[in-house]
């Protein structure tokens, strides 16, 4: 099986047919015939083609003679593999990236899409080196949109939330490979045990630098691994794992996860507690819920009940019941881009934002209804920028005055409590604390 044909399958199913790119590749790579070099070279070209669309496209339309507008999506598709390729793959020769985009567009457009291609990829080989990022001077968003490859309203939400360095700095590190974390299943295993195991593997690990359940571990395939299959970990980003902390559920309490799918949080919740008292899962999708499921299954989670409901609105059985809820709300996802670079395609208009923002901003006022009198809510995104943080809780707290920020310092690593800001607001950056940029807020409920 051709490599660059199965890249090429994958990206014009994301980007045309608008799939997820974790179900799509699952798809595509789920193929015994398949080795692993094969599936990391195509992992590589379609990750990094999405990374690197918005500059990619910059490009192609300077070096095409009839603008990137005219061009049809499968060859926009095939220019742009062959256009990564020879700019940011350094051991793949630039004559194989140009033969094998020809070929791919001889096969799927023809003969005369294929001079097409042969002529504006050489055309970049021939003029790359007049081929100028813009001056930063002239116009910053362009630049930094070109440059770093984001769509401009990524760009401009950072600069509209940090001085320009910081918002460089954030986009660089959002391009950057993350290390994966794995959360030890405590549940099933202790860590001198897992460690053991790792050891007896020669696997290299380090643990945590806030979380004392979380390791990075040099394993590629995590979960085709027994460790995984037996339930020992779970694949969950540190920054993840900080918010249940924070949550701090006892083994005694009713918590509720209003937006719990695909389960990450749900069973670290779930683990927190000893596997005691009861986690209420509720997610809008059914195959979601049968997600957190196949998880709790796997981890053996037994104190998780799983149901379907659409948490803008509020579940009259649990009024006043909860001792703590987890409003892990949908988002840009800006701070996960890293790990789900086809975030870049989406391209969010002002009233996109609107709409998500009330949204937001529902799920955490209906989800308030649950908490008892003392009780708590956590309020946390996986994205960037006061728009879908800092600015939903101050509208919460100036509706709703029977509920106050509290104090999440004690729950944090000395280096964390040091960034929570003076109205106990945390965001995670991963150009600082090398995680996901997730937002943390805690809110309790007056006697």
């Amino acid at each position: 099986m051709n490599q660059r044909n199965t890249a090429f399958k994958i990206l014009y199913d994301i980007i045309v047919k608008k799939g997820y790119s974790n179900i799509v590749l699952n798809k595509y790579l789920n193929n015994n015939e398949l080795r692993d070099i094969d599936k990391s070279f195509i992992k590589e070209i379609v990750f990094g083609t999405i990374e690197r669309k918005q500059t990619l496209d910059q490009i192609i339309d300077r070096c095409s003679s009839k603008g990137i507008k005219k061009i049809d999506n499968k060859i926009l598709i095939i220019l742009e593999m062959g256009l990564y390729q020879i700019i940011y793959m350094d051991k793949v020769p630039q004559y194989a990236a140009i033969s094998e985009a020809v070929n791919l567009a001889k096969e799927y457009a023809g003969i005369h899409a294929s001079k097409f291609v042969n002529a504006v990829l050489r055309n970049y080989v021939r003029n790359s080196a007049k081929i100028d990022i813009l001056k930063s001077d002239k116009n910053v968003v362009e630049y930094m949109a070109f440059k770093y490859s984001y769509p401009e309203w990524i760009v401009k939400r950072l600069l509209n939330n940090y001085d320009k360095d910081t918002a460089e700095d954030i986009l660089k590190s959002l391009n950057e490979k993350p290390q994966i974390s794995i959360r030890l299943n405590t549940l099933k295993i202790g860590s001198k045990d897992f460690e053991k195991i790792l050891i007896d593997k020669g696997l290299n690990f380090k643990k945590g630098s806030y979380v004392d359940d979380a390791y990075y571990i040099d394993l590629k395939n995590i979960a085709g691994d027994e460790i995984y299959k037996n339930g020992f970990v779970q694949i969950q980003d540190e920054g993840a794992m900080i918010i249940s902390k924070v949550l701090s559920p006892n083994p005694d309490d009713l918590i509720i996860d209003v937006c719990s799918a695909p389960g990450g949080k749900t069973t670290h919740i779930s683990q927190l507690m000893n596997n005691k008292g009861k986690v209420i899962a509720f997610d809008i999708h059914e195959h979601k819920i049968d997600l957190i499921r196949m998880n709790c299954k796997r981890l053996g989670v037994n104190n998780v009940d799983a149901y379907v409901f659409d948490s803008t609105k509020i579940n009259e059985k649990y009024i006043d019941k909860a001792d703590k809820v987890l409003a892990d709300v949908p988002c840009t996802g800006i701070g996960i881009i890293r790990k789900k670079p086809d975030i870049k395609l989406k391209n969010y208009t002002d009233e996109d934002i609107k709409k998500l923002n009330n949204i937001q901003y529902s799920i955490l006022s209906s989800s308030s209804r649950y908490v008892k009198k003392g009780g708590y809510i956590l309020y946390s995104t996986c994205t960037i920028g006061r728009e879908e943080n800092m600015n939903i809780i101050d509208r919460f707290l100036g509706e709703n005055k029977n509920f106050e920020i509290s104090d999440i310092r004690p729950f944090l690593s000395e280096k964390l409590a040091s960034q929570v800001d003076g109205k106990g607001y945390l965001q995670l950056l991963p150009n600082i604390n090398n995680t996901d940029g997730f937002f943390i807020c805690k809110l309790q409920r007056n006697n």
